[in-house]
């Protein structure tokens, strides 16, 4: 099965680019759906992702572009990783924080409940999976990552049956999981629009990839990456990566402790057109929040 990710809010996107932009930063190249698009426009793109699989898929799709350049690093690494002679003469950088369909239909990682598979969840250089969280952490631990990630009322239900069946056996597989996370599940929230276990098993990848701590160490490196004027987006999927950008820009924003760093160019976040949604159901939870620095 080969699936091919639909880059989101693309008319949005590119409306960011500043009219005499040459070098861009794809912080999240998945299979290169974005890239493409800054390379039709002339930009260099230097491209970075996590996923050494992923990396090969886009560097195969965009195989005849000349001004692609890629890395195999997570988005926090950025500075340390990009030629010095770029640092503070990028013009465009763009986050996707949404997780690739490949990831999700392809890489057989256990990143759905719906794919039965074992407990992974890695996107790469990582150094942990999904079976040592669910199998190793502490009760507490569980709980605390089901309630500061999944903001989920009755993490305790759950950390509690998880902590029960692994005494028995290891939880080995997504199938399992699933299984144990429905039945700990409120009996009144079972049959919800949304499974029980999908915000468990988004809390489970984001502790497993540490993504929020990473989100918040990428940020603070953008003022010695862009150069004047440079713009940054950002396509959020959830509430707590939203909340850590948007008190990002906020803070380094009309200070009065230190001059702005930051022209928000978006006063609200900007969400997908019905139209958008419709032909990509993956697009419906996307937020773009951009600045410039100044």
């Amino acid at each position: 099965m080969n699936i091919i990710h639909t880059p989101v809010m693309t008319n949005e996107v590119l409306s960011f680019i500043p009219n005499d932009a040459n070098i861009a930063i794809d912080a999240t190249l998945g299979e290169g759906g974005h890239t493409q698009l800054l390379l039709d426009k002339g930009l260099e793109v230097h491209g970075f992702d996590r996923d050494e699989a992923i990396i090969e898929k886009a560097k195969l799709r965009l195989s005849q572009e000349k001004k692609f350049y890629t890395y195999n690093q997570k988005y926090d690494n950025i500075y340390d990783s990009l030629p010095k002679q770029l640092l503070g003469n990028i013009d465009f950088m763009l986050f996707d924080l949404g997780v690739s369909m490949f990831h999700f239909k392809e890489a057989s990682r256990g990143f759905s409940f719906s794919e039965k598979t074992s407990l992974n969840m890695a996107l790469g250089l990582n150094d942990k999976t999904a079976y040592e969280v669910i199998n190793n952490y502490h009760e507490d631990d569980l709980i605390e990552i089901f309630r500061k990630y999944a903001e989920i009322k009755y993490s305790k239900s759950i950390a509690s049956a998880i902590i029960e069946k692994r005494r028995v056996k290891k939880i080995e597989t997504t199938e399992e999981l699933e299984n144990i996370i429905f039945h700990a599940t409120p009996k009144n929230l079972r049959y919800s629009n949304t499974h029980p276990a999908t915000k468990v098993f988004q809390a489970i990848r984001i502790e497993v990839n540490d993504e929020l701590n990473i989100l918040e160490r990428a940020l603070s490196f953008l003022p010695k990456i862009l150069k004047k004027d440079g713009v940054v987006v950002i396509i959020s999927y959830h509430s707590l990566e939203d909340r850590i950008v948007k008190r990002y820009f906020k803070e380094y924003q009309n200070t009065k402790n230190r001059s702005s760093l930051f022209n928000v160019l978006t006063r609200h976040p900007l969400i997908p057109t019905e139209e958008e949604i419709e032909k990509n159901r993956a697009s419906r939870s996307a937020k773009i929040r951009a600045a410039s620095l100044v």
